[in-house]
């Protein structure tokens, strides 16, 4: 059975996909999403070295930032209204589901470190 967290990273993979597909902005948004993508999926088999996999859920979180960032310099640039589309919220969601992957895997971490204390 699969951890909660890799779910979590496996979704959250697959939000930063779907956002690179159905991205309208330019290049550099479209690069943000799909390196975002593909350091979540390569998180996942990292499970062996807890410290190491969630010192890595840092860059995901740090590149969908850098796409909202990017997506706010360059609607201010416009000048125009922005009409924000479900697209652009996919993003938050992947970061919500790699803050949520990187909580699971501290507290296991916790957990077996607790567990060596005890023995």
């Amino acid at each position: 059975m699969l951890r909660p967290q890799t779910w979590y990273l496996v979704l959250a993979a697959l939000c930063s996909a779907l956002a690179a597909v159905f991205n309208t902005g330019s290049t550099l948004m479209l690069i943000l999403l799909v390196l975002a993508a593909i350091t979540a999926a390569a998180i996942i088999p990292l499970y062996k070295n807890r410290k190491r996999q969630a010192a890595a859920t840092l860059l995901p979180m740090a590149l969908l930032l850098a796409w909202y960032v990017l997506l706010a310099v360059l609607n201010r640039n416009i000048g125009g209204a922005y009409a924000f589309s479900l697209a652009d919220a996919l993003p938050a969601v992947a970061i919500i589901l790699v803050f949520m992957a990187r909580k699971g895997i501290v507290h296991d971490e916790k957990v077996v470190r607790a567990y060596d204390r005890i023995r």
